[in-house]
């Protein structure tokens, strides 16, 4: 994982991986068909930290914001805890692009924040918008969050940035009465 958050998927060869174990490169192959096999399975590795880290919380708050809100900041802690995992979801989903574009686990996380939608839907809690726009805005955020942390590493250690992806929510989800 070293490798590949360092040098990027395409640049670390399996030769560097086996060298890096202190194994020989035939060895790798006992486990992995291929370097794709291993490249997908070091980014399912990272998906599952990923989804694990993004649903802590989340069943303890008392409405969908404040759900989407736990999530962000779950989010965040994420990125700032585990930037090389990150790091290679990024990576892996440019690597692949064109072949999985929208992954299984982009899938699962992508239904985890449409189900917090929907329950904040027909409660009310959230703009008369139809869920899957809800759910597209929600996701774009989140993905914004981890294209935005790969470019821009120091934004997210500010104490500010919760508080104002906060109100990005707030102002986005919340509805207007009048």
């Amino acid at each position: 994982m070293d490798l590949f958050s360092e040098r990027g998927l395409e640049s670390t060869s399996v030769q560097d991986i086996a060298q890096a174990a202190g194994i020989a490169k035939g060895t790798i192959y006992l486990y992995f068909k291929s370097k794709e096999d291993l490249t997908r399975e070091v980014y399912r590795y990272c998906c599952e930290m990923d989804i694990r880290a993004c649903e802590e919380g989340i069943a303890e708050q008392k409405n969908s914001i404040d759900k989407l809100c736990r999530r962000t900041d779950n989010i965040i802690d994420y990125l700032l805890s585990h930037p090389r995992e990150a790091r290679i979801e990024q990576m892996y989903r440019t690597f692949s692009s064109g072949k999985e574009t929208f992954s299984y686990y982009q899938e699962d996380m992508y239904r985890a924040i449409e189900a917090i939608i929907r329950e904040g839907a027909q409660k009310g809690e959230l703009k008369s918008l139809p869920v899957p726009l809800l759910s597209r805005i929600y996701y774009g955020i989140a993905q914004g969050l981890y294209l935005g942390f790969q470019q821009e590493p120091d934004l997210w250690k500010s104490d500010d940035v919760k508080n104002q992806c906060h109100q990005l929510i707030h102002d986005s989800f919340t509805p207007r009465h009048s």
